[in-house]
């Protein structure tokens, strides 16, 4: 039997990590029913297919909880797409659409965040943003130096 906790991944995005509570995603296609005075049958247009959306509900937890949300909040407002990964699925390219964080007093150090995450198309585009390589940079430094510092 598989071990899930063992091979979920960690959720992101533009590199600010989150927990994740639960997540859904939307999609289908776009139907045009065509329904006429006196008729006894609709006619079915298929139109394509209706644009995906992942609808989120995160979590911060810990003593720096605070300064993460203020992260994830500007991760939220910045334009242009980011780089978002949640437990079960691939990263992806995604434009937050909107997002809500609840605090509440019995709950210190617990920050919820519900978001709406658009996935950009695969047809171009997907590529990292300037925000997203500033983090991986920045967040990868204070390892890189700690390992230079056992040189000396």
């Amino acid at each position: 039997m598989r071990d899930w906790t063992k091979t979920l991944r960690r959720a992101s995005f533009r590199g600010v990590s989150f927990w994740v509570e639960a997540e859904d995603l939307a999609g289908g296609k776009r139907l045009a029913r065509h329904e006429y005075a006196g008729g006894r049958t609709t006619y079915l247009e298929e139109m394509g297919l209706a644009t995906p959306d992942f609808s989120v509900t995160a979590y911060l937890v810990g003593d720096d909880s605070d300064a993460r949300a203020i992260l994830l909040t500007q991760a939220a407002q910045t334009p242009g797409p980011g780089r978002l990964v949640l437990p079960m699925d691939r990263g992806q390219m995604a434009y937050v659409e909107g997002f809500r964080r609840s605090r509440s007093r019995d709950r210190a150090g617990y920050i919820a965040f519900d978001f709406t995450a658009i996935p950009l198309s695969t047809s171009g585009g997907s590529m990292l943003g300037v925000a997203d390589m500033t983090t991986a940079v920045l967040s990868n430094l204070s390892g890189a130096s700690a390992g230079f510092g056992g040189f000396f």
